[in-house]
């Protein structure tokens, strides 16, 4: 949603690169452009042509960045548009590489209420598979977040989705402010998107943007999940959820079904593999996907 907010003003954003977290940056600036340009993920934006040269007379750190910006900045271009942006939830992770790599970058962090969160990832085949499991990676990345706007104070802008959607005109414009671009009312009406910005592949897992910006999913735990459910994201995520000021029940679910949580959510991971790597995607990404599995054991 806020993509395609911001999308629809003065910036280009893609959709998800993830090609920064599978490059080697050892390697030469020209195999890094040639391998961010051929990505799985950035072959989807359509770029025409060949990368573009890297200029002559840049130090590492310059050609480095001219690689990796290569394919944002040929995205923009052909939007027309000269600042380009990212969203990758994976990144959180990298907030402190992707500072590095961009000074001059600014990092908006958009949360959300944890539950409603469960409730989306536990539907589609590359998320958490149970309330446990979705709580425990949903704290992880909140916690993420929080160190990258404690180290990067002027830098890290923290959202709530709700605040959003509830006051979308005040809360774009704060964005906007932060990331100095003017803001436009059409900016809002997200429903009016092309539906291209969504890739194909995942346009079945984003239908409620179409919709426009809309309350109608701010809560939704409150009648979806069980209370045994909501009982077992408190316990891991209970202190989260209350920093970040969302109402919590002080109620605790007993933590020794935590393993049994554990293997179904690792199974599940498995046959998710298969479904959305090798059956849906064809296996576009499947050897990206096991380099990052691997480089976290």
């Amino acid at each position: 949603m806020l993509r395609l907010i911001l999308d629809r003003g003065s910036v280009a954003i893609p959709s998800e690169s993830m090609f920064l977290i599978d490059l080697d940056g050892r390697k030469p600036a020209p195999d890094v452009l040639r391998e961010a340009w051929n990505h799985p993920r950035v072959r989807l934006w359509k770029l025409a042509g060949e990368p573009p040269a890297i200029p002559a007379g840049l130090s590492r750190e310059e050609a480095y960045r001219f690689a990796v910006s290569a394919p944002f900045v040929a995205y923009a271009e052909r939007e027309g548009k000269t600042r380009w942006g990212d969203k990758t939830p994976a990144y959180i992770g990298y907030i402190d590489r992707l500072a590095a790599i961009w000074p001059d970058a600014r990092f908006v962090v958009l949360v959300r209420d944890g539950r409603d969160v469960a409730l989306s990832v536990m539907k589609v085949p590359f998320g958490a598979n149970n309330v446990w499991a979705a709580a425990r990676s949903w704290a992880g990345a909140i916690r993420r977040g929080r160190q990258a706007a404690r180290r990067y104070p002027d830098r890290v802008l923290t959202v709530r989705y709700e605040d959003v959607v509830g006051h979308p005109e005040e809360e774009v414009q704060k964005i906007c402010r932060f990331l100095e671009l003017e803001y436009n009312p059409a900016m809002l009406a997200i429903e009016e998107t092309d539906r291209t910005k969504v890739t194909e592949d995942q346009a079945g897992w984003f239908t409620n943007v179409w919709v426009g910006i809309t309350t109608d999913a701010v809560g939704k735990w409150r009648t979806e999940m069980t209370p045994h459910q909501r009982q077992v994201f408190e316990s891991v995520a209970g202190q989260e959820l209350r920093e970040l000021g969302y109402e919590t029940s002080g109620a605790s679910a007993s933590r020794s079904l935590a393993p049994a949580y554990a293997v179904h959510d690792a199974a599940m991971r498995t046959v998710n593999f298969v479904r959305l790597r090798l059956v849906q995607e064809r296996g576009r990404e499947v050897r990206q996907v096991v380099k990052r599995k691997l480089a976290r054991l």
